[in-house]
């Protein structure tokens, strides 16, 4: 059997000298730790360099090293270890084991930096009495004071930038809306069950006059007249366009009525009634425009940011109508109103439109009002008118009255066209009898076209009319062909016709717009003619007489002095202060 080597005296010894020396070193380690270490001053060895050492931001930060990122420790189980980035946890130094506490460790913080309303931090801290720390009393103010400052600040913020978007929407709302008082005796159009017919049936003109032209075309072929032919065939088919798109309109005009509850006046005497209507204007509308929709553009309906439209029209008991009247001229800055009497052939759709128009294009900021009596609204229908603007005397006169005396307002401007002064000549006249002479009803009269006789507008609505109205105007033109037909239809010259004797009177301004008028009937001119609405608008904003107002030139005549439009002028502002351009 092979023994085992021993080890020897020389192995032994080295083995406990190696051990000697390292339990000698580690009681010098362990001696030197205990007594060369870093001691922390107890808070009672505070002195004031050690208080000024700890404000000092260099020293009680000093710039340190980069040290090497310890190892990681193990987590414990059933805990989620910590972030990568995160910060280690604040533990004390430990510099004995018999200086451990667990009480929490008291932490200093940084001094504020030095200013007036501090004290010197240079005396002991236990000199220094305890007292509650407040905030300097000449900063107080401005702290309370900034916060209701800061609180309405950011309300008016919050509120405009509430109340931004809506300006921006309705800035780019194509169209304007125009609210527009009325009163009519027109009876209202009642359809079966309240239900159009079918929408059809509105092109069945139009379709029974292709075809029509096609009959006869096939007609000429026969004689071997192919050139005519083919001209009735394009003209046959040019006019079902036309009635075709007339009669598509009116079908979208009577079934948007129908939805939103509007009523529709047709052309027969009825019962007083009176209400409100809503028009849109287009933002791309012109002066003395009434945009609607037109074949040659290929329009086939009413759009209110491209067409002056009626838009709804609501029927109004007559103390809710009166209200709602006087608070509109209660809202506006002059406390006025604007009456219009339309004229022949006028629908009352026709003169909701129109009178939204004068009123947007006048400027004005009072309340637009109309009175609407039954025309039949169509060319061949001017006995029928001229028997209606008799009969609704009695019913404008009332109308006219109630205004006066419910409305409120200031002021009252009244403007009537053609046929329309008929009317309101003859409820002047019974106006008149009711009410005292020297009592002013209107502010502004305003008589365009006047299709009356003009003897009978001399001996009997003249001297009445200036007795009641603070200023009156005609306008004459010897370009306004309807007149003439008028005078050939009654036999008798009429008062806004300029033949061989214009209508001078006392107390009344004639302005005669031959010169200026250019349109085809040279009838309209009140409303469409930019020359004209600008010279009402400068009688009605600002009661200039026409000798204030330079494009009109005076004239002297057999009968009196008259004035009439400076062709020169071509354009004229509508601008008060403005000068006329040229």
């Amino acid at each position: 059997m092979r023994r085992g080597i021993q080890p020897s005296f020389a192995h032994k010894s080295t083995t406990l000298l190696g051990l000697g020396l390292l339990t000698a070193s580690l009681a010098l380690a362990l001696v030197g730790g205990c007594s060369s270490g870093d001691r922390k001053p107890a808070p009672d060895d505070e002195t004031p360099a050690t208080v000024a050492q700890a404000n000092d931001p260099a020293v009680a930060n000093p710039v340190q090293q980069p040290a090497t990122a310890p190892l990681a420790q193990p987590v414990p189980q059933g805990q989620l270890p910590p972030p990568e980035n995160a910060n280690p946890p604040f533990q004390p130094r430990v510099f004995a084991p018999e200086s451990i506490d667990n009480s929490a460790p008291r932490q200093r913080l940084a001094a504020p930096r030095a200013s007036q309303f501090q004290q010197p931090q240079a005396m002991p801290l236990e000199a220094q009495p305890v007292q509650p720390q407040i905030a300097p009393r000449m900063m107080q103010p401005e702290a309370v004071q900034a916060l209701p400052e800061m609180a309405r600040a950011e309300s008016m913020a919050a509120n405009s930038a509430v109340a931004q978007p809506q300006v921006e929407a309705a800035s780019r709302d194509p169209f304007d809306v125009v609210e527009v008082f009325y009163g009519t005796d027109r009876a209202p159009m009642v359809w079966p069950n309240g239900v159009l017919p079918h929408k059809y049936h509105a092109l069945l003109p139009a379709v029974t006059c292709a075809l029509l032209g096609l009959a006869v075309a096939l007609a000429l072929t026969r004689f071997k007249q192919y050139l005519i032919a083919g001209l009735t065939v394009l003209a046959s088919i040019s006019g079902a366009v036309v009635v075709g798109q007339e009669g598509w309109v009116q079908y979208q005009k009577f079934d948007r009525f129908l939805s939103n509850d509007s009523i529709v006046y047709g052309k027969e005497q009825g019962e007083m009634q009176l209400g409100l209507c809503r028009v849109s204007i287009p933002k791309s509308h012109q002066t003395g425009s009434l945009e609607s929709p037109s074949v040659i553009h290929w329009e086939f309906e009413e759009k209110p940011e491209d067409h002056v439209m009626l838009m709804e029209v609501k029927s109004k008991e007559e103390q809710q109508f009166f209200d709602m009247l006087r608070q509109r001229v209660a809202e506006s800055p002059h406390g006025d109103l604007l009456i219009f009497i339309h004229g022949y052939n006028v629908t009352f759709e026709d003169a909701a439109r129109r009178t939204a128009q004068i009123a947007h294009d006048l400027e004005f900021q009072g309340a637009p009002v109309f009175f609407s009596w039954p025309s039949q609204g169509e060319l061949l229908g001017y006995v029928t008118d001229r028997s209606n603007s008799f009969w609704t005397a009695s019913h404008l006169k009332d109308f006219l009255l109630k205004v006066h005396q419910q409305s409120g307002a200031q002021s009252i401007h009244l403007i009537a066209h053609s046929m329309g002064n008929r009317a309101f000549g003859a409820a002047i006249e019974s106006l008149a009898a009711d009410l005292d002479q020297s009592q002013k009803v209107f502010n502004e009269v305003i008589l365009a076209a006047p299709d009356v006789d003009a003897r009978v507008f001399t001996e009997e609505i003249a001297p009445k009319l200036t007795g009641m109205a603070q200023h009156v105007t005609l306008y004459a033109s010897q370009n306004d062909l309807a007149l003439k037909a008028s005078r050939a239809v009654n036999g008798y010259p009429r008062a806004g016709d300029v033949g061989a004797n214009i209508l001078i009177l006392h107390g009344i301004d004639t302005i005669d717009v031959t010169k200026i008028d250019t349109s085809l009937l040279g009838h309209a001119y009140y409303g469409d003619n930019k020359s004209v609405i600008s010279d009402i608008y400068a009688l009605m904003q600002n009661a200039r007489s026409p000798r204030e107002r330079k494009w009109l030139l005076d004239i002297t005549s057999p009968g009196g002095m008259y004035w009439y439009f400076d062709p020169q002028y071509n354009v004229i502002t509508r601008s008060p202060s403005g000068v006329p351009l040229r």
